[in-house]
């Protein structure tokens, strides 16, 4: 990390959002490609000394002023309420703004969502990804209907003020009806926001195997007209697509997610989080003993990519990641681009709302193709 010099001072970076891995999961499922590995108390011990190790390198490289935060995985709530409590001692986490953590709906009961809010959480992401027993069973997921109410009323019942669920489209025999069934049983949880993903064949993940041998092959029409139905569902229950994947009741957006999407600088601790701070990216090295013994060694952990990124990689990625809000960009940021603009508008892609371009749910449905024809 280079400092930033300002008349014979050195200018910490100040650093607003934070992203924390915790790797440990009580099951792998199929789709994921996040560093992660099974719970194993002697791995978990060695992860937050790294993590311990770490936060006190950032603290002298940075001004940390964390207003917020987001704890993902792996399952976060897969530690024992001990280790939790461990995890939750190394920083003030409970200081900021937003702070959320992933919970899986198995094993997420009211002791550890009273613990999470007795420590500050105010935001839980529960990954409920499908409520068909046949759905549930080909990703590889353990829990049920009956716990996923469960983790929902404990979440309410400790106080944690918002509840995401997120869910997955696009599975095997799921059309229209089946995923129409599924958002209407979400949408009666009465959660604050939903985020819906399509399925996507990581590499190196079993489901990409599956394709490879011809067990299983996506099919892009039908997550289409997926997508277009949740627009369509959550928009009249309430909800605001603010993300292409993202849909909030109003007030309730993830801003730590809004924060990232904006260009903001952020912090990542842990195996396999990425940083992006002052023009300069890394990503930690994903194994978890290699994660902790590089950051106990000093002076931080194992980078296994780092890049600085110039102006034209960071006018990119604004624009893709501003087409991908409800916020969309502005015009300035597109000039040049005139004749495109008004063809996407002309297509019904794109609108122009007071100086600034959006993407119509339609053109969403093709935010990177759109991306390209604007960088």
């Amino acid at each position: 990390m280079s400092p930033i010099f300002l008349e014979g001072e050195i200018l910490k970076p100040r650093i607003e959002n934070l992203y924390v891995h915790i790797p440990f999961c009580t099951h792998l499922c199929p789709y994921c490609d996040f560093p992660k590995e099974r719970l194993a108390g002697n791995r978990m011990r060695e992860f937050l000394r790294g993590l311990q190790a770490e936060w006190q390198w950032a603290q002298g490289e940075m001004e940390l002023r964390p207003r917020r935060i987001f704890f993902g995985g792996g399952t976060p709530t897969a530690l024992s309420p001990t280790l939790l409590r461990e995890l939750f001692s190394i920083a003030p986490w409970g200081n900021s703004e937003e702070w959320t953590v992933e919970a899986n709906p198995d094993g997420f009961g009211i002791t550890k969502a009273s613990l999470l809010a007795e420590a500050g959480v105010t935001r839980i992401s529960l990954g409920v990804q499908a409520f068909r027993p046949a759905d549930l069973k080909w990703l590889g997921r353990r829990h049920s209907r009956i716990s996923i109410q469960s983790a929902v009323q404990a979440a309410r019942a400790a106080g944690i003020p918002q509840v995401n669920l997120d869910l997955i489209y696009g599975l095997p025999e799921q059309g229209p009806a089946e995923w129409q069934s599924t958002l209407e049983e979400a949408c009666a949880l009465e959660p604050d926001h939903i985020s819906a993903y399509a399925i996507t064949p990581e590499d190196g993940t079993e489901l990409a195997a599956m394709i490879e041998r011809g067990e299983w092959h996506p099919d892009p029409e039908n997550e289409a007209v997926l997508f277009l139905l949740t627009n369509r569902i959550l928009e009249s229950r309430g909800f605001t697509a603010y993300e292409i994947s993202n849909f909030a009741r109003p007030g309730q957006e993830c801003r730590h997610h809004q924060a990232i999407w904006s260009g903001e600088d952020y912090l990542g601790f842990g195996p396999g989080a990425v940083s992006t701070v002052s023009g300069r990216r890394w990503r930690n090295h994903p194994d978890t003993t290699r994660y902790a013994e590089s950051a106990l060694a000093g002076p931080h952990p194992q980078r296994v990519e780092e890049e600085l990124r110039g102006e034209k990689e960071r006018r990119t990625e604004k624009i893709l990641l501003g087409l991908r809000t409800n916020t969309g960009l502005e015009e300035t940021t597109l000039s040049g681009h005139e004749d495109s603009l008004i063809e996407l508008e002309r297509k019904g892609w794109g609108r122009r709302l007071d100086g600034r371009f959006l993407l119509t749910a339609r053109g969403r449905l093709r935010a990177d193709e759109v991306a390209a024809i604007l960088t």
